[in-house]
């Protein structure tokens, strides 16, 4: 019979050093997880630790981690594109609450210099009379300012529209006669080139505030002239013109003039607080329309407006 006892110790031997291998190996895999989750991980602690020192005082911390394509590259590159938005966004608020600020500032202003004048002493009659139209005339600035506020931070929000059957024809003419005595005043012609009937789905109310805005900002910059209001239909697309013969529009100002409280300058600032194109892209953006400009200096303005049917 065959001695086995070599064998057994062979076996011994494989066997203890296949219990240290594995303890080794056990040892080495331990570690080498250990350093790679630190490694991986080290992205999220960074994104915890600028996400808890963040405030609205200051957004403009980025954690700015290499794009190594990973799962955890692709979150924090996400997370710094938040960051910017959220940091554009609040940029935004600041300069609107500032503008904003500033042109409620303005009415206030005038109708506190107002009543400290009358307040002074006695006055003659007209001197009265005076006092309280132009208190009466920033009181209606003072509103309309308020209420294009208002309408602005609804738009912020998205304008919840009431959508009905509109004979665009029809509203453009009303509203047309409403303003041609204001153009008549400065001795402007308003002019209409209207189809018989256009029946496009809008809001009434939001249709109306939009063409007053483009015919009000017309007939405020132009002294001589007159002011066109056209509308047609194409391609399933009605188009409304607003055009004047006004003082125009630098073209280092068209790219910016639907921003909200942006005005060009004094000549054009004068009694507006660069609210009423802000109101008229958000109107026609809500109805998935788009708005357009035109203009030379010296030689006017024409705003372009698609609706969709």
């Amino acid at each position: 019979m065959q001695d086995l006892g070599g064998a057994e110790e062979t076996l011994d031997h494989l066997r203890t050093m296949l219990l240290a291998g594995t303890g080794l190996l056990s040892l080495l895999a331990g570690f080498a997880g250990y350093f790679l989750a630190g490694r991986a991980l080290t992205p999220i602690d960074e994104i915890t630790d600028t996400a808890r020192h963040i405030s609205t005082a200051d957004l403009s911390a980025r954690l700015g981690l290499p794009d190594t394509g990973d799962e955890v590259s692709r979150l924090a590159n996400t997370f710094d594109d938040m960051l910017g938005r959220i940091e554009n966004g609040f940029a935004r608020e600041r300069q609107f609450t500032s503008d904003a600020s500033h042109e409620l500032r303005t009415p206030l202003t005038a109708m506190k210099t107002i009543l400290n004048f009358i307040r002074e002493g006695e006055r003659p009659p007209q001197e009265y009379r005076q006092a309280l139209d132009d208190l009466a005339e920033e009181t209606d600035r003072l509103q309309g300012l308020v209420e294009n506020l208002l309408q602005l931070a609804r738009g912020e929000r998205g304008l919840k529209l009431q959508k009905e059957k509109i004979d665009l024809s029809l509203l453009l003419m009303d509203v047309a006669d409403s303003l041609r005595p204001l153009a008549e005043e400065k001795a402007l012609t308003l002019t209409c080139d209207l189809p018989a009937s256009l029946f496009i789905s809008g809001d009434t109310d939001q249709l109306i505030r939009l063409i007053v805005n483009l015919l009000d900002n017309a007939i405020k910059y132009s002294e001589q002239g007159s002011i066109g209001l056209s509308a047609k239909e194409k391609v399933g697309t009605a188009i409304i013109e607003v055009s004047d013969k006004g003082i125009g529009i630098p073209a280092e100002h068209l790219p910016h003039i639907f921003k909200r409280l942006y005005t060009v300058d004094s000549a054009r600032s004068s009694g507006g607080a660069g609210l009423g194109l802000s109101i008229a892209q958000q109107i026609v953006q809500a109805h998935g329309g788009k708005i357009e400009v035109q203009s030379e200096v010296g030689k006017g303005s024409t705003f372009t407006v698609y609706l969709p049917k």
